[in-house]
């Protein structure tokens, strides 16, 4: 079975970002058999929103009102599909080199990699997923991301023992192919939809956590470093 999974960010990866000592990755797990069905629902619904508002282009949520950020989460929450989010409290990365870009994509990777194992454990991505898509919002993002995210999912997935070549092969429990491919966002809804739920979970974090009731019961939130709480 094929599930795809659509993420964006909210924040920067930086400790000299003004705005937020959070950076967040955000968005939705669909299976298969309701892709259509929640694409074409979420799709109804930015249009009727943006023709009522007369709002052209894509509806983004830097400047998006109260009311229009309530009535699209409540309308994704009825579509199918799990809500899912990494988050990481910048300042605590005290051995990352943020002025080294290749260093920041691997951080990058690496959270997108324990979202991928959180649902793994949980059984959101189910042990019968043979193939997953990650589409995600390609706004300043390095051609060289798409091969090292994909690459990398692919060899901690299925290649047990691809870092650690001391040891023993044995085959990981959770065989399962990757796509990465990056979106752009102005023709993708459900991107969209993460860009929406990615900026409300950094809300949620920084200062609006009445905003969490939102969202759709039982999301899912990895909140890293381990042992940091926040």
């Amino acid at each position: 079975m094929k599930y795809f999974i659509f993420l964006d960010d909210s924040g920067q990866l930086h400790p000299s970002y003004p705005y937020s000592d959070f950076f967040v990755y955000g968005g939705l797990l669909v299976k298969e058999s309701d892709f259509h069905k929640v694409n074409a629902g979420y799709k109804k619904l930015v249009k009727t929103i943006k023709k009522e508002k007369k709002i052209e282009g894509e509806l983004k949520t830097s400047n998006m009102s109260n009311g229009t950020r309530t009535r699209l989460l409540k309308g994704l929450s009825n579509l199918a599909g799990e809500q899912i989010f990494v988050t990481v409290k910048v300042s605590t990365l005290i051995r990352l080199n943020f002025e080294n870009k290749r260093d920041v994509v691997r951080y990058k990777n690496y959270m997108v990699k324990r979202l991928v194992q959180e649902l793994i454990d949980t059984g959101k991505l189910p042990q019968h997923c043979s193939f997953t898509e990650i589409q995600i919002d390609n706004q300043n993002v390095a051609h060289s991301a798409q091969d090292s995210l994909q690459d990398y999912l692919f060899n901690i997935f299925n290649e047990d023992n691809y870092y650690q070549i001391d040891q023993p092969y044995h085959k990981t429990s959770f065989q399962c192919d990757f796509r990465v491919l990056f979106k752009d966002s102005s023709n993708n809804y459900l991107v969209q939809a993460a860009d929406l739920l990615a900026n409300t979970q950094a809300h949620i974090i920084d200062d609006k956590p009445d905003l969490e009731r939102f969202l759709k019961e039982n999301h899912t939130v990895l909140k890293l470093p381990d042992k940091v709480t926040y």
